[in-house]
């Protein structure tokens, strides 16, 4: 058996794993925005498996044209991905599409010079912006790691972003190498197996830990009945938040609120996320601090109050996250919502 039959077993495999992912995250495509972005991103990944197959001389044709613009687009839809997975807040927007359209632009020019004349410096450059997405997908998944209450998720975000990412980085470095087309059989057998063993941790990640609440968020925080010792930890919680106003402090991790109330940290995230329904800590601390904001606001003795201290008094580092928040929950600005409640 020789190269020639591991690059058609290991390419093979390779698409069939992608292809049971697609079918997993194509069993919420109608009520999720993460699986449209995970089939996508499995799809870009089987065209870019395919494209070594498809001989120099049917490389011109237009079928041929799909998949490879698929595939280059990969490190941004997979920017997107990660970013729709691991913040439940995030919402495409037609800037996100702009991105996606330039990669592949940057990526086709960039193809055309380096196989025509031959030019490092340019295939080099145009493949530093697809390593720029993959570096953004990793920063989402390491920036909201600690607040995430959602424990599935919560695993793998660094494990699986990693992988994902170091493959696509190492296929943008090893193309480098490329002279013409196809590429050396011995290069493809390696990309091959590469992409097997990521889409192998991919879907042992996502099938072996199926759970509802990974890809697809509820419209509304939605509790379950908490356990016994559960039930007396949230009493404890809520007195601290309600009574000691816990949450105005900057900064507030759910680490120190665990050791506040003496309890392991996972324990505290299971308490939150399954009994009162919270996704995200920081979302948790959110809604005391705009409770207690808007409450201020519609207050007639402070009036005169500026809204940054108002805004700093419930908890917020500065004025721009809670103006966000607080449109985003109250559909309004925060000027706009004292000038509603004074009306009122």
């Amino acid at each position: 058996m020789g190269l020639m039959f591991w690059d058609g077993a290991l390419r093979g495999a390779a698409a069939a794993l992608l292809l049971l992912l697609v079918w997993n995250f194509g069993r919420d495509w109608r009520t999720s925005q993460t699986a449209k972005l995970g089939v996508a991103l499995t799809v870009a990944g089987i065209c870019y498996l395919t494209l070594p197959l498809i001989p120099a001389e049917f490389q011109p044709s237009w079928w041929s044209v799909p998949p490879h613009l698929i595939s280059l687009a990969a490190p941004a839809i997979f920017w997107l991905f990660a970013a729709s997975w691991f913040d439940d807040d995030f919402e495409l927007r037609p800037v996100h599409g702009l991105a996606v359209i330039g990669l592949i632009i940057a990526g086709t020019t960039g193809n055309y010079f380096a196989h025509t004349h031959q030019n490092l410096f340019i295939a080099a450059s145009w493949r530093a912006g697809s390593v720029a997405f993959v570096a953004l997908g990793i920063r989402v998944a390491l920036k909201g790691r600690k607040a995430d209450l959602v424990e599935g998720r919560r695993r793998i975000r660094l494990a699986l972003s990693i992988a994902i990412a170091l493959l696509i980085i190492w296929i943008v470095a090893s193309e480098l190498s490329i002279r013409g087309w196809p590429p050396p059989l011995g290069w493809r057998v390696g990309n091959g197996l590469a992409v097997l063993l990521l889409a192998a941790i991919v879907a042992f990640s996502l099938l072996g830990w199926r759970d509802p609440a990974l890809l697809v968020p509820p419209a509304k925080p939605v509790a379950s009945a908490p356990e016994a010792d559960d039930s007396v930890l949230l009493a404890r919680l809520a007195a601290e938040m309600t009574h000691q106003r816990l949450y105005r402090q900057d900064g507030l991790t759910i680490t120190a609120v665990a050791a506040r109330l003496g309890v392991p940290e996972y324990r505290l995230r299971r308490a939150i996320n399954q009994g009162l329904g919270a996704r995200n800590f920081n979302a948790y601390l959110n809604d005391f601090r705009l409770a207690e904001a808007r409450a201020a606001l519609a207050d007639a003795s402070q009036r005169d109050v500026p809204i940054l201290t108002i805004a700093l008094d419930a908890g917020f580092g500065s004025l721009a996250p809670f103006n966000r928040a607080f449109r985003a929950a109250s559909g309004c600005t925060p000027t706009e919502y004292r000038a509603k409640m004074r009306g009122a």
